[in-house]
């Protein structure tokens, strides 16, 4: 659990480096929020896999951590949503981020979708909106599909579980779509594919790309850079997990993208101690300093000089999307609003530009 986790700053990343350079308000776009009596019980087998290495997490917890691993900065406003394991019970999950958004005007809420009954997630929907509740968009994540397969995200297509009975529902309703992509991410032509037809079918639906779209290698992160998906004016990029300089390098040589990358912290999940690796030896990995249930091994222990310069895997991908806004060949003024709006007014004014609560 994140309430048993202790705050270190392991290699001084925020104090010397992060916490001078953020802004002083943010907006999180990527936050997970639930009661425990939300998650049934998780197999042993299923600890094996890092997306169950946290099943709970209260407001009050968030915005405990919040102060601890953003210090000295204000949360503006952020994006909420269950954590989507198949053990959820989406009932309580949905009913604890809407109770939330429904009194809390800095929450939004994403409803989780049960890709196995879309029309029990719709009614859902009308029910916390006739109570006052609105959800500002939907959260369909692969896992939910149940798939008896480890890491099933490599054996399924995203039409599995973003049917489209959910996408005609978004539309009409002018939901976002927060979506953590399948197979290899959005280098896959068939993540490339489905995008590209959510996007011309359902206008009125914009998509937010947790985690960059997702990629092993930062080539397959530039093959769909090049694609050019990313002229849609709909398709938003967040940044939690990405922790490659040069995927960001590359994103902000295009000028309109300043105005549609997000900071995001996929709490409790960005507090895991981690960070990505590659080289020809290893292909991509995952370097963590603690041990968890998933933890490779071998991996640990042939990196255990590396993994002392690892801390949260928020703050890499923060010191990643740094170095790249550093480096940029224009003045301080237009690097500070570029800031601003990453962290605050891109979700704020831009992804939820026009839309109800």
């Amino acid at each position: 659990m994140a309430r048993s986790v202790p705050y270190r700053d392991h290699v001084g990343l925020w104090r010397d480096e992060l916490r001078a350079w953020i802004p002083g308000e943010i907006f999180d776009a990527h936050a997970h929020l639930g009661p425990p009596d939300a998650m049934g019980p998780i197999a042993a087998a299923r600890r094996q896999e890092p997306l169950s290495t946290f099943t709970a997490l209260t407001v009050e917890e968030l915005f405990a951590w919040y102060r601890r691993v953003y210090r000295g900065k204000t949360v503006a406003g952020l994006i909420a949503f269950g954590f989507p394991l198949r053990e959820v019970r989406y009932d309580l999950a949905n009913e604890y981020v809407a109770s939330l958004a429904r009194r809390d005007s800095r929450v939004r809420g994403f409803l989780l979708a049960n890709p196995r009954d879309t029309s029990a997630s719709i009614t859902e929907y009308f029910a916390h909106k006739k109570r006052g509740a609105r959800f500002s968009g939907v959260k369909p994540y692969y896992d939910l599909l149940g798939k008896e397969i480890p890491q099933s995200v490599y054996h399924t297509q995203m039409s599995e579980f973003v049917p489209d009975e959910l996408l005609e529902f978004m539309d009409s309703e002018r939901l976002v779509l927060m979506l953590h992509t399948s197979g290899i991410g959005m280098g896959d032509p068939e993540c490339q594919k489905f995008i590209r037809s959510a996007l011309a079918r359902y206008p009125r639906v914009k998509i937010v790309l947790a985690h960059m779209g997702r990629y092993l290698l930062k080539d397959q992160y530039f093959a769909f850079f090049d694609s050019g998906l990313l002229d849609h004016p709909n398709l938003f990029l967040e940044i939690s997990s990405a922790s490659q300089p040069d995927v960001y390098k590359k994103t902000l040589t295009r000028r309109d993208l300043w105005k549609r990358l997000l900071f995001g912290s996929d709490l409790p999940f960005g507090l895991i101690t981690g960070e990505e690796y590659w080289s020809k030896e290893t292909g991509p990995i995952f370097i963590t300093r603690e041990k968890y249930s998933w933890t490779d091994e071998k991996i640990y222990e042939r990196f255990r000089t590396r993994r002392r310069r690892v801390t949260y895997n928020t703050y890499h991908a923060l010191h990643a999307l740094k170095i790249a806004v550093d480096a940029l060949a224009c003045g301080d003024a237009e690097k500070r609003q570029l800031k601003e709006d990453i962290f605050l007014n891109n979700a704020r004014a831009r992804l939820f530009a026009g839309a109800a609560r």
